[in-house]
């Protein structure tokens, strides 16, 4: 698995078609239902993600899903409301960009897959069970990346 990032400012649509060519993926990029794109041809799986000032995308042959999020300070009112105490005692960038990127995994929505979702003590469940796949934490640039895939993969970074 790749996961090609850029800092600063881009535009994600952009840089998501750079980074193709570059791996040498062609075709048109559509999307699904609920929004998740992907490429006609089939060739290759990726996931992409845009935060204040990261922009980073993952590819390889499997179904992945990336999630970002700057670590900084927060308002934490509304989003702690929404967790479970057990969720609070996690760290929180951790675990939401667990939940982001298992959602972007399974190509569903936040609204629809939120509410099944629970994390504690590292590890994410799915109506209770854990996931049926793995997660991968890792810091870039400030942020916080959680890498999700159906097996554990060697993974490679390119800044470009």
């Amino acid at each position: 698995m790749v996961i090609y990032y850029t800092e600063g400012r881009m535009d994600s649509g952009n840089f998501l078609r750079r980074v193709l060519a570059a791996h040498g993926a062609e075709g048109e990029i559509l999307r699904t239902e609920n929004g998740k794109p992907y490429l006609a041809s089939g060739s290759v799986q990726f996931s992409l993600t845009d935060t204040d000032g990261l922009t980073a995308v993952a590819v390889g042959e499997q179904a992945v899903g990336l999630d970002a999020e700057r670590v900084r300070p927060r308002k934490t009112g509304a989003i702690l409301s929404r967790l479970t105490p057990e969720e609070r005692e996690e760290d929180f960038f951790t675990l939401w960009t667990a939940k982001e990127a298992y959602v972007k995994y399974r190509g569903g929505t936040l609204a629809a897959y939120l509410p099944l979702l629970e994390y504690k003590k590292g590890v994410l469940y799915f109506r209770d069970a854990p996931i049926g796949g793995t997660l991968k934490h890792f810091m870039l640039g400030g942020c916080m990346l959680c890498l999700c895939t159906a097996a554990e993969e060697e993974i490679s970074l390119v800044r470009l």
